[in-house]
């Protein structure tokens, strides 16, 4: 009895001995499997990661550079195209406010002296676009004046202030069309510029018409489309004028005659 309990102590004690060491290894080595993949897949992704970032830095530099060297010139481009158009309506404003002045007072500023848009860079275009507007701003004010002074006429005219014009023929030839324009009537204010339609002395509902620009300066001369046919004489009572101008669009011819008479208001 006694040496079987210490047969069975022993076996105790020697399977305690043996098993210890396995439990040992069994949890070393699922901790060495276990660190072996973490470091490895570090050492990996690292890499990887950093040449992802070099590609991508190096991709954008490359879009910024490209964007960059294209936009400046793609502006500049557009930038010249609006000053150029800018320019170039501020050129027909004040040739149209000079012709306007020239004719209704006899005189007018010269305009600036400018060479052509395509031979300007954008300063130089800047320039100019501040030249005419203040051009503009100056004839402005004296057209300004002399509609002022018109109206004032109109009101109380003095001897010479108004005459009556009588267009007794015209005949309109442009784009292989001629016609005969009807008579027509009317009083002008000295200073005053209209404009009056000719049409087909014959078919009235024909479409054929000219635009006639008449003007009584206030030089009392008589203006039709920009040239000047008489020169009234404010004592006179009655005189004609024959004329052969250019039509509004320079494509044709308008020739005629119109009886005058200055309106005595004493």
């Amino acid at each position: 009895m006694p040496t079987f309990r210490s047969g069975l102590l022993l076996a105790t004690l020697l399977l305690s001995a043996c098993s210890m060491p396995i439990f040992q290894d069994l949890q070393n080595k699922p901790t060495e499997k276990t660190s072996t993949p973490n470091t490895v897949s570090t050492e990996q992704s690292m890499p990887s990661k950093t040449t992802d970032n070099e590609v991508a830095t190096v991709e954008t530099s490359v879009i910024t550079e490209t964007n960059n060297s294209n936009s400046p010139k793609a502006s500049s481009t557009e930038s010249n195209t609006d000053l150029a158009e800018q320019l170039n309506t501020q050129r027909k404003l004040a040739n149209a406010n000079y012709i306007e002045l020239k004719n209704r007072v006899g005189n007018a500023p010269e305009l600036p002296r400018l060479l052509a848009t395509e031979q300007l860079d954008s300063k130089a275009i800047n320039l100019g676009i501040q030249q005419l507007r203040s051009y503009i701003s100056k004839t402005n004010s004296a057209l300004a004046l002399l509609n002022a002074r018109v109206n004032d006429r109109e009101k109380v005219a003095m001897n010479g202030d108004l005459i009556r014009i009588f267009l007794s023929e015209a005949t309109v030839t442009h784009d292989n069309m001629t016609f005969k324009a009807q008579p027509l009537v009317g009083q002008w204010v000295r200073g005053e510029s209209r404009v009056i339609r000719l049409k087909d002395n014959i078919l009235f509902e024909n479409p054929k018409s000219e635009d006639l620009h008449i003007t009584f300066s206030e030089t009392y001369q008589l203006v039709v489309n920009g040239e000047v046919i008489s020169t009234i004489n404010p004592k006179k009572e009655k005189n004609n004028a024959s004329f052969n101008v250019t039509t509004s669009a320079n494509d044709g011819t308008i020739v005629g005659k119109l009886d005058y008479r200055v309106i005595d208001n004493e």
